[in-house]
């Protein structure tokens, strides 16, 4: 073989080559970017609050060296209502807020450190709800599994579901931003998240939420969506 012919022969080899890796970027690029039609919708479908529910709980809550614990509830009324309550060892009351779609409300002069965002904290009660302003970017399935993600100014939103049921779901900040995550490890009855766990990690925090009991419920009072009120 002439040197010639080498030479060619090894160009040759090399285009193939960087046209294989151009290939695979392509390929992942398009996969970030895939939006598969209805996967979102039918993951929103599936996942909305759909019966009026009593739920009661036990919660932990640390952050860096200090360590919180004790019981707590939570009313679910369909279309996107929810209200929560901690309290403490006594019964004390540590936090009450309710969230009205993608409002959070809470006792004036309350604290929502303890608390996700709205967005985050529908999905500590299995529910996916878009985040606001948020641009859809990847919607796929894949047997079983489905992800979904979001971009927006000042950061991406990931969600992955299993079987129609929300399993994770992720928020994570642009230069510094922050890492939000909520991680469901299991459903119980009415198909309410039996094991919860968010954390921030930027803060060191970490809530914890382990399902108690699940009941059907009567019609709450309107009061029940304004903390401070009742």
């Amino acid at each position: 073989m002439s040197l010639k012919t080498g030479y060619f022969r090894g160009v040759k080899s090399l285009l193939l080559v960087m046209a294989g890796v151009l290939a695979g970027c392509a390929s992942a690029g398009t996969q970030s970017g895939t939006i598969e039609p209805g996967v979102e919708q039918q993951a929103v479908e599936a996942t909305r609050p759909k019966e009026r529910l009593h739920i009661t709980f036990k919660w932990t809550f640390t952050e860096q060296q200090t360590r919180f614990s004790g019981e707590g509830a939570t009313r679910i009324e369909p279309p996107y209502r929810a209200r929560l309550d901690l309290f403490g060892p006594r019964g004390e009351a540590y936090v009450s807020a309710a969230l009205v779609d993608y409002e959070l409300r809470l006792p004036p002069g309350a604290a929502a450190d303890l608390l996700p965002p709205p967005t985050l904290l529908w999905s500590a009660l299995g529910v996916l709800k878009p985040p606001q302003g948020a641009t859809l970017i990847r919607a796929t399935r894949s047997g079983a599994q489905t992800q979904i993600e979001y971009s927006e100014p000042n950061g991406r939103w990931r969600f992955t579901l299993e079987a129609d049921r929300l399993r994770r779901a992720e928020w994570e900040g642009g230069e510094g931003g922050g890492r939000r995550t909520v991680e469901i490890r299991g459903y119980g009855e009415h198909n309410v998240p039996a094991d919860v766990v968010y954390r921030d990690w930027l803060a060191f925090r970490e809530l914890t939420l382990t399902l108690t009991q699940v009941t059907n419920a009567e019609p709450f009072p309107p009061d029940t969506w304004y903390p401070g009120r009742r």
